[in-house]
């Protein structure tokens, strides 16, 4: 039977906001009293703001809430990371924060040890086999993350075993998002794949079709699409509606442009087209999102 981890009664926990974000915090977990954390935060970055190579002795895991896709480059390879996406980098793993795109993007992040977390019988495997992985749609770890950042900001009784108990949480998450992905995804993506998301992302209003994109890339439109499927796990359509609409949450929470002038920015013939698909994607309109976000209500 695993031993109940001896947390200490008055919990350290650092937390500064690092210059040039918008937003955001930094916390420092390692005298926190529970084993296996090092830090986690919640960060909005303006598209100035970078990430150095580097490297921890722990996982890190990075959950990109909103922002247009960000590239990573992870050991000698590259990934990208979209809005709602999460990248594992596993400890001693050189990484770094390439190119962050053409808009601000907002993201949580976590450093932690889950074997120190996890009993070893829940211990997924790919804890030990040590490979980075990118999940593109991982929108089912964003509570789970919510609660352990909640732990770490607000001081309350059993604050240590609060901690303990959501950062297991977030792994056990994770480690269900990472089984359930298409097999024999790799972080490093067809040129053809990458070039064409580079054209939805960056002409996202022109609504370009799988004929267009295939054009640009040059292959046949059946080829492109079967190939844009199996690396992505989604269509193209589908890769811009998913863009628009968390550019549309952005802007929503953000700016105060009007509901129209967003519809336009997307690319949609009208603000009712632009409102039912944002509803179709979201449960809610654009202007009772603007009001819950702006009143508090979060955006999860």
């Amino acid at each position: 039977m695993r031993e109940t981890p001896a947390f200490v009664h008055n919990p350290r926990v650092t937390i500064d906001r690092p210059a040039g974000l918008s937003a955001g915090f930094h916390a420092n977990l390692r005298q926190a009293g529970v084993p296996g954390l090092a830090h986690a935060g919640d960060q909005h970055a303006p598209t100035s703001w970078v990430i150095g190579t580097h490297a921890h002795d722990t996982w890190e895991l990075y959950l990109q809430l909103a922002g247009p896709p960000t590239r990573w480059t992870v050991a000698d390879r590259t990934c990208e990371v979209p809005a709602r996406g999460l990248l594992m980098v596993p400890p001693a793993v050189p990484h770094a924060l390439a190119e962050s795109g053409p808009e601000p993007y907002h993201f949580y992040f976590a450093a932690l040890a889950p074997a120190e977390l996890v009993p070893p019988d829940d211990l997924h495997p790919l804890w030990r086999q040590r490979r980075p992985i990118v999940i593109t749609d991982a929108g089912s770890l964003v509570a789970p993350f919510e609660l352990f950042l909640r732990e770490v900001t607000t001081h309350q009784p059993q604050r240590a075993a609060g901690l303990a108990c959501t950062a297991a949480l977030l792994v056990i998450e994770a480690s269900r998002l990472a089984r359930s992905r298409p097999p024999g995804r790799h972080l490093a993506m067809h040129p053809a794949v990458a070039t064409a998301k580079r054209h939805i992302e960056h002409r996202l209003a022109e609504g370009l079709t799988v004929d267009q994109l295939a054009t640009e890339v040059r292959l046949s439109p059946a080829h492109f699409a079967e190939l844009f499927r199996v690396e992505t796990g989604e269509t193209p359509a589908r890769y811009r509606t998913r863009l628009r609409t968390e550019r549309a949450r952005l802007l929503l929470a953000e700016t105060d442009l009007t509901v129209t002038a967003i519809a336009v920015d997307l690319g949609y013939s009208s603000s009712q087209h632009f409102a039912t698909a944002f509803r179709r994607e979201t449960g809610e309109t654009p202007s009772r999102h603007r009001r819950r976000v702006r009143s508090g209500g979060g955006d999860g």
